[in-house]
């Protein structure tokens, strides 16, 4: 008798669902799961703090001398490692992205099929618009010419 007990994606808990003590990196029942997500979004705000303190540390630089690309890239990379680990082991922020993420797993996305046909609803709902609001400037323009012409 197998002692690991399956569970598929709809019974998923996390573990303040199931009276655990959360860990950080403990998101998922199975696999990486939705813990994946949560280390993207830390990986995203290191890869932003990188790019801004790059932009940042080069313009402040280069009012003193010509700056050293190598050396700004480093420096940026450490900082924006050391911001997102800070946050990742901060328990405000990383239940923040905790939650985002849970939260977004819950959503129903619409299929290709559904997203084709809401799609062409919204082309030709515009293409209506636009005929109706250009049929009326085309009439009013008319009416504001006929008066103009007789200066009525």
């Amino acid at each position: 008798m197998n002692a690991t007990k399956e569970i598929s994606p709809e019974t998923e808990q996390l573990p303040e669902e199931r009276n655990l003590p959360a860990a950080p990196s403990v998101v998922s029942t199975r696999g990486l799961g939705l813990s994946r997500w949560v280390q993207y979004v830390f990986v995203i705000i290191a890869a932003f703090v990188l790019w801004l303190a790059d932009k940042m540390i080069t313009l402040g630089w280069q009012y003193f001398d010509e700056p050293n690309d190598v050396v700004v890239t480093v420096i940026s990379a450490a900082i924006g490692f050391g911001v997102a680990l800070g946050l990742y082991r901060t328990e405000k922020s990383h239940r923040l992205v905790v939650d985002v993420v849970s939260e977004l797993s819950k959503v129903s996305w619409p299929s290709r099929k559904e997203t084709y046909a809401s799609t062409i609803v919204v082309i030709v709902t515009s293409i209506i618009a636009a005929a109706i609001v250009g049929s009326f400037d085309f009439v009013w323009s008319a009416i504001t010419d006929l008066l103009y012409k007789y200066k009525v």
